[in-house]
């Protein structure tokens, strides 16, 4: 059921978007954002839905749902010793130089 409901919320992103990409190609300027019905939502809410509608955030896809909930169902030790094993690791050479190295 959580996977049928982000699924539809992905495609309520994915409309939106179609919706305002038409928007602009049609009038060639600015587009003024698809907005959601947020009246009586809290102000956390109403700034999510905001973002939403200008396409900075988007909701999670339903794999992105799935590996939330494996990384929450872990137990605490293992989830601690992930992130010191993600912690200690380098990257040779850095990201930072890759790029630089892949714009040239």
């Amino acid at each position: 059921m959580a996977v049928a409901h982000a699924r539809l919320e992905e495609l309520e992103t994915r409309v939106t978007w179609l919706e305002r990409t038409v928007q602009e190609l049609r009038g060639g300027g600015r587009l003024t954002p698809v907005r959601e019905k947020t009246q009586g939502l809290s102000e956390r809410d109403q700034l999510l839905a905001d973002l939403k509608a200008e396409g900075l955030i988007r909701d999670l896809t339903p794999q992105e749902w799935a590996s939330a909930e494996r990384w929450r169902a872990l137990p605490e030790e293992k989830k601690k010793a992930h992130i010191r094993h993600m912690n200690s690791l380098s990257l040779d050479p850095l990201l930072s130089q890759i790029i630089i190295e892949n714009r040239r």
